[in-house]
This record gives structure tokens, C-alpha cells and sequence, in this order.
């Protein structure tokens, strides 16, 4: 093949996502999560929008936006990782306890995605309610993001001080564990991200 024929990283991670969701019994993701659906399309709320997915193409759309590729892989992995709807334990886990095949649990890069907010505190708190979470204790930013029923993240967000960088934490309740595999956590955690710096007006 020549070398401008090549896919590139991007449309092999596309094709894999979507071609891993066709592969799947949509009759029966229909009956687990009770989605709307019709012949061309299902449809599923997910952190506050509603998504449309296209049963042919396996494609994701946000009205008339597709959707990003973490988004795709953030609402796919719980569509097609999943016998049962999402249910609480009441036991919040962190990402380094949830993700026991390795040790590169840093979320350094978290911190990174979140620099357009200049930890200003306030804003990113303002801007968590704005998605629909309700305010929580521990943190200068604390929060309780329902991305899904059932499926809350409690964020934290420390503003750094004269002995300590800034910091970040995502706590889930133990149930995620049924729906997401602890590599693709990460994508979700991306796409919250991604949420707070466009309902901020802070994205590119």
C-alpha cells in the first residue's frame, strides 16, 4: 500500500470503536438500558446530552456534531461492557484502586487539560454545577458529576499552595467496575474534562 494510503492513528482508533460496537447485539443493549431507538438510530443520555447512535455506521452524534473519540468510547464501553444497568455500592474507589493490571495511575495530564482555568477555584466549581453535579466536601473544588444513573464521579481539585503542586482526583462508586474496563476509565475522565473547559468557555 502506498504510503499515502495508510490509515492514520486516528481512523484505525475509529474503525476499532466502531466496528467493535456493530459487533454487538443491539436488541440486546436495547433491552438492558431500555434506550430509545428506532430503525436507523438509538438514543441514550449520557452526562447530560442526548446521543445518537447510528445502527449501520456505528457513528455518535451530539445533534449534528459527531461525537469525539472519547466520548464514542466513553458511551460505547458501558453499552457493550454491560448485563445490567448500573447500580451504586455506595463504596467510592480511585482510579489507582480500580486500575490493579498496572501502576502508571499519575493524573498528571488531568492536571494539564485543566490549566486553561488558571485554578481559579471558583469557576471550575461554577462550571461542574453547570453540568449538573451537586457540590461536595474535600477539595477546593469538590463535586458529584452523574454521568450516567448510577454512575456518579465525585471530582476533587486542589489549588496548589507554597508546599504543594496542584491536584486532581476522580472517585467512582464501586459499581463501575461492572461497565468499564480500568483502561478506557482514562477516556471518560477526558471527556469530563473536555466538558468543563467548553461549558467554561475555555476549549479551543
Amino acid at each position: 500500500m502506498p504510503m499515502d494510503m495508510k490509515k492514520t492513528k486516528d481512523e484505525i482508533q475509529w474503525e476499532m470503536v466502531t466496528n467493535r460496537f456493530l459487533s454487538y447485539d443491539q436488541e440486546q443493549i436495547i433491552r438492558i438500558f431500555d434506550l430509545d431507538h428506532d430503525e436507523e438510530n438509538l438514543y441514550i443520555d449520557f452526562m447530560g446530552r442526548r446521543y445518537r447512535i447510528g445502527r449501520k455506521t456505528g457513528l455518535m452524534f451530539d445533534g449534528d456534531r459527531q461525537a469525539s473519540l472519547d466520548e464514542t468510547v466513553s458511551v460505547y464501553e458501558l453499552l457493550t461492557n454491560s448485563d445490567h444497568k448500573p447500580f451504586l455500592t455506595g463504596k467510592w474507589e480511585s482510579i489507582a484502586s480500580l486500575c490493579t493490571n498496572t501502576t502508571d495511575t499519575s493524573l498528571g495530564r488531568y492536571i494539564d487539560y485543566l490549566k486553561p482555568f488558571n485554578e481559579d477555584a471558583e469557576l471550575m466549581q461554577k462550571t461542574l454545577l453547570e453540568m449538573g453535579a451537586v457540590p461536595a466536601s474535600k477539595g477546593d473544588v469538590s463535586a458529584i458529576l452523574t454521568i450516567y444513573p448510577n454512575i456518579p464521579v465525585w471530582i476533587q481539585y486542589w489549588v496548589a499552595d507554597d508546599e504543594f503542586p496542584a491536584s486532581v482526583q476522580f472517585l467512582f462508586d464501586g459499581g463501575i467496575a461492572d461497565h468499564y474496563r480500568w483502561s478506557l476509565l482514562w477516556n471518560l475522565m477526558t471527556m469530563i474534562t473536555d466538558r468543563m473547559l467548553e461549558t467554561a468557555g475555555l476549549s479551543d
